[in-house]
């Protein structure tokens, strides 16, 4: 509960016609959501305006409504703002008291990597007794406290809100995947983060920002107001792999601390010595403070970069090189990423998240690299998503397969086949021909496991954690228990 023109005063710009001796206990861009003395924000989506539900916003007792435009409401309190979107965040942060600047924020973005980052700063925090909060795209962690996820980055208003309760209850530090839609849509707007780390940059989402320029943008955003405007005390750092070629680009748009990490090309943090197989990977990580071995239960020269990023934002806090040891070594897996999947079968089967063309390579090549006999990928492509990417994914998979079934992921509420068409043109390209259609996913998930043999690796690749499938509904589907139901019956069927 506060007073409105408290909260107001945040507000830069803003024209206000009504009453502002008015107490808030709440604030939404959702009319669903709207309580007696609320805020309502009027939001232009793609497909909807919010000015159309604001009669039922007031009736379930909305107090106040921020338009974008004069408009006749009758005796609600009406704020004109130039931007809705960032007069939600703004407020929303207001509402809650500003929690960003009582915990020490972690902000990771990049294509690939996010997930498994901030997995890998939880449990060096674990390790050295910290009280960390995590919000991503596999869930919403609060110690105990797991909240489903439904985007990577949570709207303003949740966010907000999330940031508040860890505050509360007493959490020394935030870490959460920013997506780049997050920034572009406004959603970190008033958080300040202590450290922003990038992962790396590789085509994806193309749909939503057109170009690979409009995307690294984006991505930018996080570094660009890093430290502006700061009300915290403390130093701010930008932490940056320095193997991807978007390096340069956001360490010319950052005026902060910049701490590298790299292994083509050493940075402040970089790995030497990196063998892996399928039980774990090992590699020597060298820091501004010295040298240790790590042995990771993660497989993957992924996952060492992953591991670098967190390393790096550990030490900048203070962390010893001994707890950050104990804190990645700690991490035994995490959900839909590289998943062994093992239920006695004589192969490797294994369910990862990978849904872009870079992510697609590396998994298939770190499958590669353990000398399998055959690799076989099970794989689709997102309906109503970036189409450009289809057709890289069905060559990449190609190349690097020796067999593979094309399969749906999530379709929504595109055609399928139309999907697997796509993808077809870049298998065609290579003249590839060991490859089957199955638009059932199921199906073609059960036929992937029954033609595989002693020693063969199985990747089963898109939907990693997610537990369930978007077709014109949406239907349960949790892949890793499926895939274990079937491993049993196929051993079954061996006795």
């Amino acid at each position: 509960m506060i007073n409105l023109k408290e909260i107001l005063d945040y507000l830069k710009h803003k024209k206000i016609y009504g009453r502002t001796d008015l107490i808030v206990e709440g604030i939404t861009n959702d009319s669903r959501q709207v309580k007696e003395n609320f805020i309502f924000v009027c939001i232009k989506g793609e497909k909807e305006n919010g000015e159309k539900y604001i009669s039922s916003a007031v009736s379930n007792g909305a107090t106040v409504i921020v338009t974008e435009r004069k408009m006749d409401i009758g005796d609600i309190t009406l704020i004109i703002t130039p931007d809705a979107r960032y007069s939600l965040a703004v407020l929303s942060s207001a509402f809650y008291k500003d929690p960003s600047r009582k915990l020490k924020m972690i902000g990771v973005t990049g294509t690939n990597g996010k997930t498994t980052t901030t997995y890998f700063l939880e449990s060096i925090f674990s390790a050295n007794k910290n009280k960390a909060g995590v919000l991503g795209t596999v869930s919403y962690r609060l110690g105990n406290k797991i909240i489903p996820s439904f985007t990577t980055t949570p709207s303003s208003v949740e966010l907000q809100k999330i940031l508040a309760k860890m505050v509360e209850d007493n959490f020394d530090i935030a870490v959460m995947e920013v997506s780049s839609h997050a920034l572009m849509q406004q959603r970190v707007v008033n958080c300040e983060y202590d450290i922003a780390i990038f992962t790396n940059l590789t085509p994806d989402h193309l749909n939503y920002h057109r170009t690979m320029e409009e995307y690294l943008k984006a991505k930018t955003k996080l570094f660009t107001e890093l430290g502006k405007n700061s009300r915290k005390k403390g130093q701010k750092f930008a932490i940056i792999n320095n193997d991807d070629k978007a390096c340069e680009y956001i360490m010319k748009h950052t005026t902060v601390s910049i701490i590298s990490y790299g292994i083509e090309n050493k940075g402040d943090f970089f790995a030497k010595r990196i063998e892996f197989n399928l039980n774990y990977t090992s590699f020597i990580l060298c820091t501004p403070q010295g040298e240790i071995s790590i042995t990771l239960n993660l497989i993957g020269l992924h996952n060492v970069y992953n591991a670098l990023a967190s390393s790096a934002a550990a030490q900048t806090m203070g962390i010893s090189i001994d707890k950050i040891k104990k804190g990645l070594e700690s991490l035994k897996f995490v959900p839909g990423r590289f998943e062994v999947i093992s239920e006695g079968q004589n192969f490797t089967c294994v369910v990862d998240f990978a849904h872009s063309p870079d992510a697609l390579k590396r998994t298939i090549q770190t499958a590669r690299h353990l000398n399998p006999k055959r690799i076989i990928t099970v794989f689709g492509c997102g309906g109503d998503r970036d189409r450009s990417k289809r057709p890289l994914m069905g060559e990449i998979a190609a190349k690097n397969s020796d067999f593979v079934w094309i399969t749906s992921d999530n379709p929504r509420s595109e055609n399928p086949m139309k999907i697997v068409t796509d993808i077809e043109v870049g298998i065609k390209r290579i003249d590839f021909t060991n490859y089957r259609v199955v638009l059932d996913r199921r199906k073609a998930i059960k036929e992937a496991l029954d033609y595989a043999t002693e020693n063969d690796f199985v990747l089963i690749a898109g939907k990693g954690h997610e537990t369930c499938q978007i077709l014109a509904a949406i239907i349960p589907f949790d892949e890793r228990k499926i895939v274990r139901d079937m491993l049993k019956e196929k051993n079954k069927g061996k006795k």
